[in-house]
């Protein structure tokens, strides 16, 4: 056997081994059937390419997260303080949702206050995107399908039967084909950031109601640093960044610029510029690993200009008005407090996932360096 087929065939087995492990684990809570094929009849047609579409587990074998537990920052025993968590504020509630919980469950089914929210997280992309839960005006519940589309999960909601591709964050099988959930503004940053920045939030915990030993990545423990670990095939590759290196992305219009997150320094950069006829800001940290970007022109049309801030973190920057603005985008002092800037269409992935999604035509993507 040749050594580039035993490599090949190793990391088949590597994908069988990893499936079989989380089916397995899985096959207690299974609510739905295994038939890839959800949705019949006319409206089955793929608005991505079907050959692409592959089996990874069966539908709900990783099975999301309907009634979360949370616990506060202080009694969280389980973390390293390097490992990433996403976060989200929406009225006064701010959670946390940690990328070690969210590995095996890859959805949580969450209510913030009066909002029916998804916390949606494909580990194999490293993609975190959050989606209103109300799809065709009636409230339902999203669920991991099994399948996967250039490596990027395929949710599906239980209201519809819609299938939705979580980086295109659009419907591509189904009724809704084509359309877009509303979504809800995430930030990611380390544990240790999150822990000083918001001590008084809620952390969602491993009482999750599955035995799943969450001390284990189910991927390799390197999966998130080895640019060779990638467990199904890639289309197209970009050699600009290294596989797995986390990029915040940008839409606007046609155009979608990539703001690699190791490039930012290790205190808070800011970036200021028209991007797709839009002026904006991105605003990022290397020791935070963090990344975000907001509108710089109010619903007014008042159009802020920003720098560094002295305040303490999560601040992030002050304009010229003396405004404080926030992680969230929120104004925490000056003229303007307790209002909020808009958030640009944006997340964070791996560089190849986002090669593999936009790498070609005009959505390829733009790499700015800070």
């Amino acid at each position: 056997m040749s050594g580039d087929m035993y490599r090949t065939n190793l990391k088949l087995l590597n994908v069988y081994l990893i499936l079989s492990v989380l089916t397995a684990v899985s096959c207690s809570s299974v609510t739905g059937d295994s038939d890839s094929t959800v949705v019949e009849g006319e409206d089955s047609e793929w608005l991505i390419p079907s050959d692409e579409v592959l089996v990874g587990a069966g539908r709900d074998a990783i099975p999301e997260i309907s009634n979360p537990n949370f616990s506060p920052v202080h009694e969280v025993d389980f973390l390293e303080p390097d490992e990433l968590i996403i976060g989200i504020k929406i009225g006064s509630e701010i959670r946390a949702y940690p990328h070690r919980v969210m590995n095996y469950h890859e959805i949580v089914n969450d209510r913030i206050e009066d909002v029916s929210v998804a916390i949606t997280f494909c580990p194999l992309t490293g993609s975190a995107l959050a989606w209103d839960r109300v799809i065709d005006g009636e409230e339902t519940t999203f669920g991991v399908s099994g399948l996967i589309f250039r490596n990027n999960l395929i949710a599906y909601d239980r209201a519809t039967n819609n299938h939705w591709s979580q980086m295109k964050a659009t419907s591509v099988k189904g009724t809704l084909r084509e359309e877009h959930p509303d979504s809800y503004h995430l930030i990611e940053m380390t544990w240790e950031s999150w822990k000083e920045a918001f001590p008084e939030s809620k952390v969602l915990n491993t009482r999750t109601g599955f035995s799943r030993n969450y001390g284990f990545y189910p991927y390799g423990r390197n999966y998130s640093s080895d640019n060779n670990n990638i467990l199904f095939p890639v289309n197209k590759e970009d050699d600009r960044l290294e596989k797995k290196a986390l990029a915040h992305g940008i839409f606007y219009n046609s155009s979608l610029h990539v703001f690699p997150v190791d490039y930012f320094p290790e205190e808070i950069g800011l970036i200021q510029q028209k991007l797709g006829g839009q002026d904006v800001v991105i605003a990022g940290s290397s020791k935070h690993e963090l990344v975000v970007s907001f509108s710089r022109v109010l619903k007014g049309g008042t159009e802020l200009h920003f720098q560094n801030t002295t305040e303490k973190f999560p601040a992030l920057m002050e304009d010229e008005e003396g405004n404080v603005w926030n992680v969230f985008g929120e104004c925490i002092s000056g003229p303007r407090e307790g209002e909020r800037l808009d958030h640009v269409p944006s997340y964070n992935a791996y560089w190849f996932a986002w090669v593999d999604f936009f790498g070609s035509g005009p959505r390829s993507p733009i790499i700015i360096f800070p």
